[in-house]
Parts: C-alpha cells; sequence; structure tokens
C-alpha cells in the first residue's frame, strides 16, 4: 500500500515533474502554459499531472479544472522523512568511524 511519502517522492522522481512543480510555484498557470513551458503536451502532459495530483501536489482550479495551482504541503512529509534519516545516516556514519582503542592490558 502506498503511503503520502510513497506517492510524493514518486512524483517528485521524475525530472519534467519537478519541472512542472517549479512553474506551478510561481502561481496558477493554466495547462496551456504549463505545455508550452515544459515541453510536454497531450496525454503525457495529463499523467504528469495526474501522477502530481494524486500526490497532492497540485490542484486544479476552475470550472473545467484548466486551472492548476502548486500545493508545497506534501513536501513536508518528504522534508521530514528525509531529515530524520540523514541524521540516522550521519549518527551511524560518524559510529563507524570512530576507532575502538583496545583498554590497556587487553591483547590486540
Amino acid at each position: 500500500m502506498a503511503t503520502a511519502l510513497d506517492a510524493t517522492l514518486l512524483a517528485l522522481a521524475d525530472p519534467t515533474r519537478r519541472r512542472i512543480f517549479e512553474v506551478l510555484l510561481a502561481g496558477a498557470t493554466r495547462v496551456a502554459e504549463i505545455a508550452d513551458a515544459v515541453g510536454v503536451k497531450g496525454d503525457d502532459l495529463c499523467e504528469h499531472l495526474a501522477t502530481m495530483e494524486a500526490a497532492g501536489l497540485v490542484v486544479r482550479q476552475g470550472q473545467d479544472g484548466g486551472t492548476i495551482t502548486a500545493d508545497p504541503a506534501p513536501l513536508d512529509i518528504a522534508a521530514e522523512w528525509i531529515n530524520t534519516n540523514r541524521e540516522l545516516w550521519t549518527m551511524r556514519s560518524q559510529m563507524q568511524s570512530v576507532s575502538v582503542e583496545p583498554a590497556p592490558g587487553e591483547a590486540q
């Protein structure tokens, strides 16, 4: 079962979707303008937007759903996971780099 984190990371794994998100962070945008900005049209663009919408990264507005806005809230979930694991990875790395010296009188 996919989690919100899975959906967010999946959506951000693709460079085209990251570019779409960057375009949308500038403000609400029509689908045609997104297509022009990222060079993706038709079904490919629809698939990208659907993946991002499933992750909660974009929201369709207007009666026709043709205006898209970014919602950066799901980034908090990803950032929390990354930061938590970064701390654990850093601690683990530091622990591995510490050399353990034998106590006085112990065999080497």
